[in-house]
């Protein structure tokens, strides 16, 4: 059976990119993001019947019916990176509108995504709100699973904790186990850019390890990576945030697409700031690739 896939605040679209590497026949039906950077990406990458610019102003009624619905709804209200309004900034509200489709559409399963800071929000006080919420979807027939998961735990080296949330109808959701076989974080350089900047920062970047690989120059004033051999900080929007050690330069776009978990075929049409912006945005695909596995009970 084809499945009917939906996504809002899709970015660059890591729940297809999961579903192709997994092989699974799906019908992609809409696609929604207000960024127009990101819009260039899609349509450059995706044949996608209906996109949206605006969940917040668009019509339900002209939303398709899907099987699958997925939404990473805005972190910059949560994280701490940001500004911390949570629900009261207006990208927070995005979340009554994933309620909406989830309750219009009815999707076997829907998948969220959000910051690990989300659950401490507020003293807590955010994470209880949505929580609330999607217990109600009971009502609908639907069983509600969330899990703090690891980017680095599943596949890939990178250090990025989010939080997942899964509804299905019908079964309780079992969430994937973590794995032991991660690709080593050296074989995910770009060695086709051996271009060296010089280092203009107050910070020292030479009291980073020689065997480090990535770091994130944003915060060496206080740490020294220790496990910089074995896995890349989390992955942001800032481009001159992660630093390519072995090279002496910051990451490039492919190094991040690659700590993302994104097919190499991945075509970037926009600038490097803007294709760095677009992978510190998205969701992991190796992450969604197990959570997809266990979902659709491949395995």
């Amino acid at each position: 059976m084809t499945l009917k896939i939906g996504t809002d605040c899709s970015g660059i679209e890591a729940p297809i990119q999961a579903l192709k590497q997994l092989g699974i026949p799906f019908e992609h039906m809409f696609s929604c993001e207000v960024d127009k950077y990101c819009l260039l990406s899609l349509r450059a990458n995706y044949d996608i019947p209906i996109i949206f610019d605006n969940i917040s102003t668009r019509d339900i009624g002209l939303v398709p019916d899907i099987d699958l619905y997925i939404c990473g709804f805005p972190c910059q209200p949560f994280s701490q990176a940001g500004k911390l309004k949570g629900l009261s900034d207006t990208r927070g509200t995005v979340f009554n509108n994933c309620l909406e489709v989830i309750k219009s559409k009815r999707p076997k399963y829907f998948v969220l995504e959000n910051v690990k800071n989300i659950l401490t929000h507020d003293k807590g006080n955010t994470w209880n709100v949505i929580n609330t919420e999607l217990d109600k979807l009971s009502e609908l027939g639907y069983n509600i699973s969330w899990k703090l998961m690891n980017t680095r735990e599943y596949g890939i080296p990178q250090n990025r904790e989010r939080v997942y949330i899964v509804g299905t109808k019908s079964f309780g959701f079992s969430w994937p186990d973590k794995v032991t076989d991660c690709i080593d974080v050296r074989d995910l350089i770009d060695h086709t850019d051996k271009s060296k900047i010089e280092w203009k920062r107050k910070t020292n970047i030479n009291s980073v390890s020689d065997d480090a690989v990535f770091v994130d120059v944003d915060f060496l004033h206080y740490t020294t990576y220790p496990n910089a051999n074995k896995y890349s900080p989390c992955v942001v929007a800032r481009g001159s945030s992660l630093w390519c050690v072995p090279y002496h330069r910051y990451a490039t776009p492919t190094e991040l697409g690659r700590l993302q978990g994104f097919s190499p075929d991945f075509k970037q049409v926009v600038s490097n700031s803007q294709m760095k912006k677009q992978y510190g945005n998205s969701m992991s695909v190796n992450v969604l690739v197990k959570i997809f596995e266990k979902l659709l009970e491949l395995k």
